[in-house]
């Protein structure tokens, strides 16, 4: 995969705009926060924003099945597809979002997704981020995703994120204080292949930083993790964003440092670029403390003036265009229904498949009202029937008076179609809406909202 616009020119200009900083300009571009500086035309930006399976924490989004069910499909060409779909719309709402100057939290293009950790521990409360335990399995999906999200124009459509580095599997309440001791044959066997195929393959532009130990040191301070093996061996040359509050854990539970100062030192050398949390507003003390030096704010934030650069974040580029109306567009639906689909797992076989042609004699619907909620029947119920899940055939069809549907009081109505020994494999239920709720309603002009409770085919 080649390189995505000139990095040599990217530094290049990053390097020029940081030149200009003062120290406390230089401290305040290190904060996920990052603030504006006027006089150099800069506007605000805020680093944190999420893609694992959609963009849907500011707002409306296509969302895909969580990681966790896209890691069963095995499917290397919908991961890609996916990003590409996640992507569009994260950068479609970052055009609408800065019509209005509007650059608060999970509203960036930089998505700190994906999580290539192993699932491996079930007392892990974020197992359904991953792609499952095999490390060769993440690695594939992993690069699959990244491409899909950083694309492969002149400019990233988005900043990618692998996380987070490394050997953090679970347990999760243990997270902030937990050292795990690891072999070196089993880092390289089992916990590193599927990060450093997101460096040299994917060609990720940011890596996250875990909240643990591993053998002794912070992942987010890690002189053999981030600067001997993603630095030096792997060549990484993105930039590095500490787990939310992971560098406060420094002082306040690994006692690796005394003070936040000293957490603020000890991450900015090894290489910690921007800080999700709070710590790094104690960047002036530490510099003032002579701790830290300019020269080393400035090398942290020419990395993240780089990939602000390659994002095209002060350039025309071929995503400035993309409109608000890709969000949770039909082709990204279908998408998401698709991977749906392939995400299926059948754990136990009781005479399931192979499928039958069985005949269908009944479809009973029940369906809820709540008044008071707007939750009535729908409008109309259509039933349709296929033997190969492509082409259907109705078989039975329900309307409903606006008097039948707007009934008041809360109750489940049971809408039964008798479909005379209709024959197939499949069955497709639609429900339509009844639209607004009348004048005389208790919640008049609000959508009427149809609620399926139960459904028995016989």
């Amino acid at each position: 995969m080649e390189e995505f616009m000139n990095r040599q020119e990217a530094v290049r200009r990053a390097t020029e705009l940081v030149e200009q900083m003062s120290v406390e300009e230089l401290a305040s571009q290190l904060r996920f926060d990052a603030e504006e500086i006027p006089h150099l035309d800069i506007p605000e930006y805020n680093w944190w924003n999420e893609g694992l399976h959609g963009v849907a924490r500011a707002g409306t989004a296509t969302v895909f099945p969580q990681a966790i069910g896209l890691g069963a499909t095995f499917d290397e060409e919908l991961l890609e597809r996916i990003g590409v779909a996640v992507s569009t719309e994260a950068r479609a709402k970052y055009n609408e979002n800065e019509k209005h100057e509007d650059r608060d939290i999970y509203k960036g293009i930089t998505l700190w997704s994906p999580n290539v950790n192993l699932f491996r521990d079930p007392r892990w409360g974020r197992g359904h981020e991953t792609y499952g335990e095999d490390p060769t399995l993440i690695a594939i999906l992993g690069v699959a995703f990244i491409k899909g999200l950083q694309g492969e124009g002149e400019y990233l459509r988005t900043a990618a994120c692998a996380k987070h580095f490394a050997v953090h599997s679970g347990p999760e309440e243990k997270r902030h204080y937990f050292d795990a001791k690891v072999s070196m044959k089993e880092l390289w066997e089992t916990y590193l292949p599927q990060f450093e195929a997101c460096v040299r393959e994917g060609k990720v532009e940011a890596v996250m930083g875990a909240y643990n130990r591993t053998n002794g040191e912070p992942c987010c301070a890690h002189s053999y993790l981030m600067v001997e093996v993603l630095r030096k061996q792997w060549g990484f040359q993105g930039h590095y964003v500490s787990d939310c509050w992971a560098i406060r854990d420094f002082h306040e539970h690994h006692k690796v440092t005394d003070r936040p100062e000293e957490s603020v030192r000890l991450a900015l050398e090894m290489g910690c670029d921007v800080n999700c949390g709070c710590t790094y507003q104690k960047i002036l003390n530490a510099y003032e403390e002579g701790l830290i030096s300019k020269e080393l704010l400035q090398k942290s934030a020419i990395r993240l003036f780089t990939t602000r650069f390659l994002l095209g974040m002060f350039d025309e580029t071929e995503y400035d265009h993309i409109p608000y109306e890709v969000v949770e567009c039909r082709e990204h639906i279908d998408l998401s229904v698709e991977a749906a689909h392939k995400s299926v797992v059948l754990l136990k076989n009781d005479g399931i498949l192979p499928l039958k042609k069985e005949e269908i004699h009944t479809v009973t619907l029940g369906c809820i009202t709540v008044y008071g909620m707007a939750v009535h029947k729908p409008a109309c119920i259509r039933v349709a029937v296929s033997d190969n899940n492509r082409n259907f055939r109705l078989a039975g069809e329900l309307h409903y008076s606006q008097k039948e549907i707007f009934r008041e009081g809360s109750y489940v109505d049971n809408c039964s179609f008798a479909l005379d020994n209709v024959q197939a494999r499949y069955v497709r239920i639609t429900l339509c809406g009844a639209g607004l709720c009348p004048e005389n309603h208790v919640r008049p002009g609000q959508e009427a909202r149809p609620f399926l409770d139960e459904l028995i085919i016989e």
